[in-house]
């Protein structure tokens, strides 16, 4: 059970209701009858500022990459995982396709009540980006095309 096990792809628009829930695609939803737990993680991409929404299963990946990296010392380890449950919060995802965002998760991150949200889909998550950053993401994120269409010979 869960999310659907394609990759979560695009990028989408769609306006938080006065509840600060907003609208995931159709493609993104749970079956009919489920809800999907999700970990709303403060989070920079690219230096943006986003909340990315993880899957349980991709949450516990990352603490465990922390965990098991043998470049990091027991002390780093220690405090990157404590960051990373301290800047997250548990959220539901329901069929309907509703992820109501704590008040206190979405205002400092741009995100209001009645306003718009974009989605970002990142293949096992998403990250969900203010207006007034979206700009600023897609640029740095054009940039990394770019440097890849420059690299990669697809033939």
């Amino acid at each position: 059970m869960g999310l659907p096990s394609q990759s979560l792809e695009g990028i989408f628009e769609h306006k938080l209701d006065s509840k600060y829930r907003v609208s995931v695609p159709s493609a993104w939803r749970p079956a009919q009858g489920e809800t999907v737990p999700l970990r709303l993680l403060r989070w920079k991409h690219l230096g943006v500022p986003v909340l990315r929404a993880l899957t349980d299963e991709a949450f516990e990946d990352m603490i465990s990459s922390i965990a098991n990296d043998p470049d990091l010392k027991p002390g780093l380890k220690s405090a990157r995982k404590s960051a990373i449950f301290a800047g997250s919060e548990s959220a539901l995802l329901n069929d309907q396709g509703k992820l109501s965002i704590p008040k206190k998760l979405a205002d400092p991150k741009g995100l209001e009540a009645g306003g718009l949200a974009h989605l970002f889909g990142r293949g096992s998550a998403f990250d969900i980006v203010a207006p007034r950053d979206v700009d600023a993401l897609r640029t740095a994120e054009e940039k990394i095309l770019e440097e890849l269409y420059d690299s990669v010979d697809f033939g």
